[in-house]
């Protein structure tokens, strides 16, 4: 991740890149290679059984390693070669070994764990500068193991005069070691910058860590940094005057790359169409993690910036690193959702569709929160403040996003139960119209008059919905009025002829169906038809409803009476009255019915209701309908 751990071992990942690839050669004077060495085994770890021994293993390791270092380099500036030998290579394996088992000797248990290859490093030179410039007591005077094995209570000893401890670990893979605290670790600098202009004592690592801050990683060869103008060279905080430079140039380098992706990238998809939107919008924040994790190395390794200038780029950078994993993780989801739903099976605004992007885009805000948070807490940001004020505040916050939450959670409540889905026709409030989407937070809906309304998803939810689109049958239902002067066997022929219409007619459903004189109105004679058109789609039923309506009219027509209308009417002429002749034969009809038996009242026979049947055509003969379906 972003590069931005520190080489985990000195002399392999971090001072044999400064040897070996940028032009420091390594050579071990005989005296070094025929000394005993510091232990019996490569494998076993160094002795911290007691402060004593931790002290003396940390102390030896370190002059060790600063001896091969020094005495490699002296050697290595007479050599006319530009790149070590193989046998430096060996040698320098062998200087790694024993810085290695220096760190071991700090508790760093609580660094983050992307800083901690940084703070092994810089921790063991910023303790040796120390130790070197203070009064350390013989070493038979400090306690060492048998102290210890007789003294059960007995875990920590601090260097006198000095807040530097040695305490022993109660758990974790070193528990019963005795390591310098992470207490002391962390106050390293501060304890550097208080002794930094005491002399040397005899036999100091002089310069050691002089020598790590001012050194470049594989920037430039040692021999070449010689070349350079001592001005170049002039460290200024810690850091040379070239390393500054470069980490000016690497910061400008890493923020420009993300903002001119971002700014062209994000500019073009707009007009790109989902999948392929979704996809290149992650060019985005990859770009940034690539640019962030190339920068940060080139900074942490080869620019070799140390100190609080690089935790605070680290740090910087993981930040930014983690954000930018969150935000991919996110988009992502997004990108695979619309990819699911290019799917020539789902009808991209459907409520499939739908269902699929809101829970594609709640899966990938949990993954990317849960990302970001593990990742804040890797660069060592505590989140225990956080969740503490967001427990103390959690009351103000679920009361400032009530109508968010409201709104979310009624879109997934719409979601999972469908009362309505996306395309359906439906009726809400006194309104309505076609659904378009339904979101997180709004449903958008299509009203007869065009507009398109966009509605809280909790308000939304709320309402009594009629959805139009489901049903797979529609009510007819009407109310006639016949003048007051239409004769009783008038008003039985058309209340005959009416349920014979309904009997007769094939999209009309004789389940619940009725004709019936229900009341003598204010001006009318009031009759009801209330019968189903078998069909649940609007158009349709429309055209059911004109053609029951038009029989409508020619069976009161041939009844011989007319519709009663509120109105008055001034008569300027003689009033003709009925139609005489088709009232008698009307009446002549209902006559003959009754002397036959076959007065359909108050229904018809069941003969009669199978010979009247889906008698009628519908649609009528010589529209276009009843040609096609021919």
């Amino acid at each position: 991740m972003l590069g931005l751990t520190r080489i985990k071992h000195l002399l392999k990942s971090k001072l044999t890149r400064q040897l070996v690839l940028l032009g420091l050669a390594l050579l071990i004077i005989q005296n070094s290679l025929t000394a005993a060495p510091l232990v019996k085994s490569p494998l076993a770890p160094p002795d911290t059984s007691s402060p004593q021994a931790t002290l003396r293993s940390f102390i030896e390791n370190v002059n060790q390693s600063h001896r091969i270092l020094m005495a490699a380099y002296e050697e290595y500036l007479e050599e006319s070669g530009p790149f070590p030998s193989q046998a430096i290579r060996e040698q320098a394996k062998q200087a790694k070994f024993f810085f290695r088992r220096a760190e071991l000797c700090l508790n760093l248990s609580e660094i983050p764990p992307s800083l901690k290859g940084d703070a092994e490093i810089e921790g063991t030179l910023l303790l040796k500068e120390v130790l070197d410039r203070i009064e350390i007591p013989p070493y038979a005077k400090i306690p060492d193991a048998e102290v210890v094995a007789t003294n059960d209570n007995f875990a920590r000893w601090t260097l006198p005069h000095t807040e530097i401890d040695i305490v022993k670990v109660d758990k974790g893979s070193q528990a019963g070691e005795f390591l310098f605290s992470p207490e002391t670790v962390a106050r390293l600098e501060e304890f550097y910058e208080k002794v930094k202009n005491l002399p040397y004592k005899p036999g100091a690592t002089e310069g050691f860590y002089q020598f790590y801050i001012s050194s470049p990683g594989m920037l430039l060869p040692l021999k070449s940094l010689q070349s350079l103008p001592s001005w170049l060279r002039a460290v200024y905080w810690d850091q040379t005057l070239w390393q500054w430079i470069g980490l000016g140039i690497c910061l400008s380098i890493s923020f420009w790359i993300p903002y001119t992706s971002f700014r062209c990238n994000w500019g073009r998809v707009a007009a790109l169409e989902p999948p392929q939107r979704t996809w290149e919008m992650l060019l985005g924040p990859l770009i940034t993690i690539a640019s962030l994790t190339a920068v940060g190395y080139f900074i942490d390794d080869w620019i070799n910036i140390t100190g609080r200038v690089l935790l605070i780029v680290l740090t910087t950078y993981e930040i930014i690193f983690w954000m930018m994993v969150a935000l991919a993780i996110f988009l992502l989801s997004n990108a695979l959702a619309e990819t699911i739903i290019a799917s020539p099976t789902i009808d991209p605004d459907g409520l499939n569709a739908s269902g699929i992007r809101t829970i594609s885009r709640l899966l990938g805000l949990s993954i990317g929160t849960t990302v970001l948070i593990v990742g804040i807490e890797r660069v060592g940001i505590s989140l225990v403040p956080i969740l503490a004020g967001l427990g103390i505040g959690g009351l103000a916050l679920a009361l400032a996003a009530r109508g968010t939450l409201e709104n979310i959670i009624a879109g997934l409540t719409l979601l999972l139960d469908r009362p309505v889905t996306v395309g359906e026709y439906c009726r809400f409030q006194d309104r309505e119209g076609t659904i378009l989407e339904i979101g997180l937070r709004s449903t958008r809906i299509l009203a007869q008059n065009g507009d398109i309304l966009s509605m809280p998803n909790s308000k939304f939810s709320e309402l009594e919905l009629a959805n139009k689109s489901r049903r797979n049958r529609i009510l007819l239902r009407q109310t006639i009025g016949l003048r007051y002067d239409t004769t009783s066997e008038q008003l039985r022929f058309v209340l005959a002829k009416l349920r014979a219409t309904i009997l007769a007619h094939p999209k009309l459903l004789e389940e619940l169906a009725r004709v019936r004189f229900v009341k003598y109105g204010d001006y009318s004679l009031d009759l009801e038809i209330y019968v189903y058109a078998d069909t649940g789609k609007l158009a349709e039923f429309l055209a059911i409803q004109e053609d029951v309506l038009l029989r409508i009219k020619d069976i009161v027509e041939e009844a011989g009476t007319d519709f009663a209308f509120p109105s008055q009417t001034t008569y300027l002429s003689q009033d003709t009255g009925l139609d005489p002749e088709r009232s008698r034969a009307a009446e002549a009809q209902v006559r003959a019915w009754r002397s036959k038996g076959k007065l359909p009242f108050p229904d018809f026979s069941t003969k009669e209701h199978e010979k009247l049947r889906d008698t009628l055509d519908f649609p009528p003969k010589g529209s276009p309908n009843e040609r096609a379906s021919n």
